[in-house]
């Protein structure tokens, strides 16, 4: 998803954590990254593309939850 941002010069890596910290709503989630809604439904669209179906619940969510702390933790 690094590569994605960068090639693309987005953020999703950060609203994939915002989104998580908003409890998986889209106007929080835009509100906690200063964008319009409409961003954020677009960001989500790309990610439903690079990571799948599901991926905004159960244990799939619970997965990537865990990666984005554990990335934190290494300061990556």
């Amino acid at each position: 998803m690094r590569a994605a941002d960068r090639a693309r010069g987005t953020s999703l890596l950060d609203t994939l954590q915002a989104w998580f910290a908003a409890d998986g709503s889209p106007s929080a989630t835009a509100d906690r990254l200063f964008v319009h809604v409409n961003t954020v439904y677009q960001r989500l669209d790309r990610l439903d593309t690079i990571l799948g179906p599901g991926w905004r619940r159960g244990d799939r969510a619970l997965e990537l939850r865990l990666a984005l702390r554990m990335a934190e933790l290494r300061g990556v």
